[in-house]
């Protein structure tokens, strides 16, 4: 059967079968430099027009001096010139037919009177001439599909996958090759101060969007009709894991974010959490956890339970992932007899607990082979018991085995291909498995940057990694609370 299209209006914006850039310039040292490089380098699927009255061509392209002369359909048009010029890349755009239009520039409503006029003057024009408008004061939108990329940095590579993000503020676009390396990103949209589009169709159309499976929104701010994003909220949530990082939470915070932004996030933040309570929607209370819960539910399987296995390289460890695991609603699975078993090759002359399990004890009566190791250790996670788990990222064994002597490079290079092998292998259990790091280095960072690429989620403690579980873990009862 073919799969229905998204008839939302949105769909347009992220697959533009042509792209007019207005202020692209070839010119390294300015910021809208990247516009262009980007859309070029990724090879993005469709037909590009830079426009710029003093330049002929921009990486190989031929440039245009005005919107009007060129000759092809322009499904959408990204405006990069300053605040005071925009107005008449409006009206061009009317002119010649287009009703997808991208404000990359500030200065609106959030700039003085002078901007608030101009903000009000374009979207009186827009809604009137029935031309939908992203922005002002935004990048995106962003379609990996067909390496579709608006944005100021230089984007290096997309890791395609599941999860669509919405932000209203531009804090993720320093982290943007940070987000593309480890998360597995379908679309991003950024609604910078909402002239025209906002959080509401964000939602409707990414409740729509067949290859979004996930969702992560941050909102400042609700400029559309509240009622209708909880309405939408709680029917995709139920449906699609969604994320809700909700900032300007205090009056401080919402005066900072009427600074950037020129909206002033007037809801009672006690009744916005009371509102995201009455849905299945996963509330984060910070950018560490929005990323975290992102990472997590778009890498994983959702937990059949709250059954917790943990791995430690130390009791220290071990006793403070399991503290967290009572603290934030999970329990320590009971291992049985058949598991102990199965593990009994690695555990030390002594009985040792199997949860948590302390594999730094073993590892010294059984560490010849890391890999050998990890396999004999992917038996606990066969427990039935055991929902999910957690490990505490092993020490690389190259590091190790480079001090020995006469050892070539191709030695150590498979001795840590085998070892990032072993670990993605304890993802074939089935269950939600992560792990968090150790030695926090520039040697473990590399391995964290090979692994997440593949799918192994990475926290920064053994406390993020089960906060994020946690939250599975709630969302699964949530929903089947909801279907009973």
């Amino acid at each position: 059967m073919k799969r229905k299209e998204n008839k939302h209006f949105l769909h347009g914006f992220f697959t533009p079968r042509s792209v007019a850039v207005v202020g692209a310039t070839s010119n390294p040292f300015k910021v809208n430099f990247r516009l262009m490089q980007n859309l070029i380098a990724l090879n993005y699927q469709g037909h590009i027009y830079p426009v710029n009255p003093k330049e002929k061509e921009i990486f190989g392209v031929k440039a245009f001096a005005r919107l009007e002369d060129i000759p092809g359909k322009i499904d959408l048009v990204v405006s990069a010139v300053p605040a005071s010029k925009t107005m008449d890349i409006v009206k061009a755009c009317h002119a010649i037919g287009v009703k997808q239009l991208v404000i990359v520039a500030g200065g609106f409503s959030e700039g003085g009177e002078t901007g608030k006029k101009r903000h009000e003057e374009i979207a009186s024009f827009v809604k009137e001439k029935g031309i939908r408008a992203l922005g002002p004061n935004t990048l995106t939108p962003i379609n990996t599909a067909i390496n579709f990329v608006i944005s100021f940095n230089p984007v290096n590579r997309l890791k395609t996958g599941g999860l669509s993000l919405a932000f209203q503020s531009g804090f993720y676009e320093p982290k943007v090759n940070w987000i593309f390396s480890r998360l597995g990103v379908n679309k991003v949209l950024d609604m910078g101060n909402k002239m025209d589009i906002n959080e509401v169709d964000a939602l409707a159309y990414f409740s729509q969007d067949p290859s979004t499976k996930v969702i992560a929104m941050h909102v400042e701010s609700l400029q559309g009709d509240g009622r209708r994003f909880f309405e939408l909220l709680r029917d995709v949530s139920l449906q699609k894991p969604t994320i809700i990082l909700k900032s300007g939470r205090t009056p401080a915070g919402s005066r900072a974010a009427a600074s950037h932004t020129g909206s002033i996030a007037r809801e009672n933040d006690l009744i916005f959490d009371h509102m995201i309570k009455q849905t299945a929607a996963v509330r984060a209370e910070n950018m560490e956890e929005f990323f975290d819960l992102a990472k997590a539910f778009s890498m994983l399987p959702l937990p059949r339970g709250n059954g917790m296995g943990i791995i430690a390289l130390s009791g220290g460890e071990g006793v403070m992932a399991t503290d967290a695991c009572e603290m934030y609603g999970m329990r320590l699975a009971p291992i049985g007899k058949e598991t102990r078993e199965k593990i009994k090759p690695i555990l030390p002359p002594w009985k040792i607990p199997l949860n948590p399990f302390d594999a730094g004890v073993s590892m010294q009566f059984h560490f010849s082979d890391m890999g050998d190791f990890l396999e004999n250790l992917r038996a606990l996670l066969t427990e039935k018991n055991i929902h999910c788990a957690i490990m505490q990222m092993p020490l690389n064994p190259t590091g190790f085995a480079a001090t020995l002597p006469n050892i070539s490079d191709e030695i150590l290079q498979s001795l840590e291909d085998k070892y990032i092998r072993s670990l993605l292998d304890m993802k074939k259990a089935g269950k939600p498995f992560a792990l968090w790091r150790s030695a926090m280095d520039i040697e473990e960072q590399r391995l964290v940057d090979i692994l997440e690429s593949q799918d192994m989620p990475i926290f920064e403690s053994s406390v993020r990694a089960i906060q994020a579980l946690a939250a599975m873990y709630r969302y699964v009862r949530k929903v089947a609370s909801h279907f009973r």
